[in-house]
């Protein structure tokens, strides 16, 4: 029964966690996998008080987890910076041989554009615009989880877009394309 729940529960909410993992942590996606995997590690080790919660109470008490391992993280962390600085540094492999140099020189300053640009962003703005486009969450599911009104959180996406477009010279649309692209891959 325990690790059928638990089971259950990170196939249910490890990717939206995720995203709030990564939005919370500048999209530092080594830093969210680290924390996700602490997450579900600490409610593994509190499965039987997680039991006691009604089912349909269970999404905020894993996001409260996560909140409070975000703050932990931020609490050891001395320097923020410096981590995401290694780990854009970590990611600039190359691609295979038969790829044109320059589409992927292009390709990879768009992404470090994108992703600069993302990290720019008001820390809640961010962390909403990764639980929907990286998460795959809808208004009314990243409400639930940030206790906020579904509406609210349509606003602050079109926010967060809207100030995305104008730092990359995009228009909205083009955004919208753009994140679809960098969240597939």
């Amino acid at each position: 029964m325990r690790k059928d729940l638990f089971h259950d529960l990170y196939v249910t909410y490890s990717r939206q966690v995720y995203s709030y993992l990564l939005g919370r942590t500048g999209g530092s996606k080594d830093v969210g996998a680290d924390l996700l995997q602490d997450v579900f590690m600490r409610i593994w080790n509190r499965m039987e008080a997680l039991e006691r919660i009604p089912e349909d109470q269970r999404i905020y008490w894993i996001f409260s987890v996560a909140s409070n391992r975000v703050k932990d993280y931020y609490r050891k962390s001395s320097n923020q910076r410096h981590a995401e600085e290694q780990l854009r540094d970590r990611n600039k492999g190359g691609g295979g041989p038969t790829e044109d140099l320059s589409q992927l020189l292009s390709g990879r300053e768009r992404y470090r554009e994108l992703e600069s640009a993302i990290g720019a962003l008001p820390e809640e703005l961010r962390c909403i615009l990764l639980m929907k486009v990286v998460g795959g969450m809808n208004s009314s599911r990243i409400g639930e989880a940030l206790e906020m009104p579904a509406g609210t959180v349509r606003y602050k996406i079109s926010q967060a877009r809207a100030l995305l477009a104008g730092r990359l010279g995009l228009s909205e649309t083009k955004l919208a394309a753009t994140e679809r692209s960098n969240s597939n891959g």
